[in-house]
């Protein structure tokens, strides 16, 4: 169903960055260590912020992650940058434009620059709207789509999920009826500010209410998924302006009820969660034309926070994965480091 092919060399040339300097020279050294002790492992990895809940998003090939803690209700959510085991950023991105602060902030994707671009959503705190945002060198700017935007949109809600190496971000922005619209933006490396956006409606897809873009790679194909009319995802996979491939998981002829991918790479890999026929949530890889079930350790199907089971949220070059799963009791983000999927 998708083809494997060759990791694009394509990338932005930029200035040398003057960010978050300690944290990539610390991936530099441990990154790769860390990988290559963790080979065949499972890492359960808790920033300490609140060791209840967190959710692992994304991973590029130098072995750094993003994600975030905090529930949102007890605890706010705080994006972070994390290179495994324990070294947490503390930035929260919130060095937002002058006039805005954030309430609450997620880190989701980021892409392999000298020094990575991260992309993720942050809550005005004064609106209680949401934005996407970019992370360049240490600064945050935000983006979001003018479809989502009033007067269009009463009460903007947007992310950004993913980010190639040129620069191309996906995302949603959601409607007056809570429905999401998936779509691609590309950003303009000196100014920080879109330059086109690529639709991805709902109207893409026959049956479709909502959709959502997941996940793009260096050759410009999006990974994500759409909703149809009783509630239940269909993942899509295609190049950028061009017809999408819908797929669900199928493990042994069983063909799940919901199917959700998070991430893709340069080798068409995807990873997402899938939905049994009985109701349990799973992860999922696919890669060399067969899907995988993948279940963390420790994973229970008895929900934590609303959350239950596995997902598998990020995939890098090397099939490393991260994502979280309940354990029956809290949310827990996990790495595995087995060179491939």
């Amino acid at each position: 169903m998708f083809s494997l092919f060759a990791r694009s060399n394509a990338a932005r040339s930029e200035s040398k960055p003057v960010g978050r300097c300690l944290l990539i020279a610390a991936a530099a050294v441990i990154g790769p260590a860390a990988v290559a002790a963790g080979a065949g492992t499972q890492l359960e990895l808790d920033n300490p912020g609140d060791p209840n809940f967190n959710q692992l998003l994304g991973i590029n090939d130098a072995g750094v992650i993003v994600g975030y803690f905090g529930d949102g209700t007890v605890v706010p959510n705080n994006g972070y940058v994390l290179v495994p085991k324990n070294h947490y950023a503390v930035e929260n991105f919130t060095q937002l434009p002058a006039g805005d602060k954030a309430s609450q902030t997620q880190a989701i994707g980021i892409n392999n620059l000298p020094l990575p671009e991260i992309v993720g959503f942050y809550t005005d705190s004064a609106t209680s709207f949401t934005h996407g945002f970019l992370d360049a060198d240490g600064v945050q700017y935000t983006i979001d789509d003018p479809a989502g935007l009033p007067p269009n949109v009463k009460a903007p809600a947007q992310n950004l999920l993913g980010i190639n190496d040129s620069g191309t971000a996906v995302g949603f922005w959601t409607d007056n009826n809570g429905h999401e619209h998936g779509f691609v933006v590309a950003i303009n490396a000196q100014t920080h500010q879109p330059s086109r956006f690529i639709e991805v409606s709902p109207a893409s897809f026959p049956g479709a209410i909502a959709t959502q873009v997941s996940g793009i790679n260096d050759r410009q194909q999006i990974c994500g998924f759409w909703t149809d009319s009783g509630n239940n995802n269909h993942g899509f996979f295609g190049q950028v302006g061009e017809r999408l491939t819908t797929f669900n998981v199928n493990i042994g002829g069983m063909v799940a009820t919901g199917t959700t991918p998070f991430g893709c790479n340069n080798h068409g890999e995807v990873v997402g969660s899938f939905t049994d026929k009985g109701g349990a949530v799973h992860g999922f890889t696919y890669a060399e034309g067969r899907f995988r079930q993948f279940d963390a350790t420790g994973s229970s199907q008895a929900a934590a926070f609303g959350v239950s089971g596995t997902l598998i949220n990020g995939v890098n070059d090397a099939g490393d994965i991260v994502g979280f799963f309940s354990d029956g009791t809290k949310v827990n983000g996990f790495a595995r480091y087995d060179g491939g999927t």
